[in-house]
């Protein structure tokens, strides 16, 4: 790999690192291409002055290079600020276009999918957790469909894993704009890092309405960081990773239920009889 980043980048590779799918030298990223690039949004974020990072062409004057028969993407890289609710509400760019987006159809396929392999797993953490996630999940669906109609779009995150995803600009997608916080809140949830306090302060600087409180508690009922976790798994990756997830079980209820009832005094949510009357 050193040999081709010299060749298709022109650039001195003097310590390179691989981890997680991506390799690291000085300044820069390589990164594998899983999706189209969203060039004329990246293109447009760049002349607003967002400070994502940059892609950088090959000597081809291409923004894709193939090696060993996978589409990559060489990244610059700089110093940024670590995501915070402060970064996520002072980044918020709209669209100026509004949709009824699939959540519901996208979170049924993926729990059908994940189903039907659970014919072949024999790891049992997976095995005595996932008919919980997938209620879980359910839960998330049928709220979102009683609720969901046209709400405005912004631009937002397929991932908020940790500050490289936020400023990596493969990483962006348009969705809700309580998509990056709900994201982020459940990360820090899970971390122990989380205070309700931080939360009610950021509803109130951003004006939350109505239909925000809805889909941000529609987005903290489905959860993703369960089935991250169990791609991992699958993938051959240790099943560590459930653990905080598990032992936070009744934690993650409770706060749940401390939302409704918070969320109940600007609007009314669907009731969840098994969650709220536990």
């Amino acid at each position: 790999m050193r040999n081709a980043i010299r060749y298709y980048y022109e650039l001195e590779v003097e310590d390179l690192t691989y981890e997680d799918s991506r390799y690291f030298f000085q300044d820069y990223c390589l990164v594998p291409l899983a999706h189209e690039i969203p060039l004329s949004l990246y293109e447009q974020l760049k002349a607003w002055g967002y400070p994502l990072y940059d892609i950088v062409p090959n000597r081809e004057h291409e923004m894709i290079t193939t090696l060993d028969q996978k589409p990559y993407i060489l990244l610059k890289t700089h110093p940024v600020m670590p995501i915070r609710l402060q970064v996520l509400e002072q980044f918020q760019i709209p669209m100026f276009k509004s949709a009824i987006l699939p959540w519901n159809e996208l979170w049924m396929n993926k729990v059908d999918y994940y189903e039907r392999y659970m014919e072949t797993v024999t790891d049992e953490k997976l095995l005595s957790s996932f008919f919980y996630y997938e209620g879980m999940t359910e839960n998330a669906i049928s709220f979102y469909q009683v609720i969901k109609k046209e709400h405005p779009l912004y631009i937002a995150h397929n991932r908020m894993t940790d500050d490289f995803d936020y400023w990596n600009p493969l990483n962006y997608t348009v969705d809700y704009r309580v998509r990056d916080l709900a994201e982020y809140i459940k990360i820090k949830f899970f971390e122990g890092k989380f205070q309700m306090e931080d939360l009610l302060l950021y509803f109130y600087r951003t004006h939350f309405e109505p239909q925000d409180y809805l889909l941000f508690y529609a987005r903290m009922l489905y959860p993703s960081y369960y089935f991250d976790c169990y791609d991992t798994i699958v993938k051959g990756g240790d099943n560590h990773c459930l653990d905080r997830y598990l032992e936070k079980v009744d934690a993650y209820e409770d706060f749940l239920k401390d939302l409704y009832y918070l969320f109940q005094k600007v609007v009314f949510l669907p009731k969840i009889d098994w969650l709220i009357d536990k």
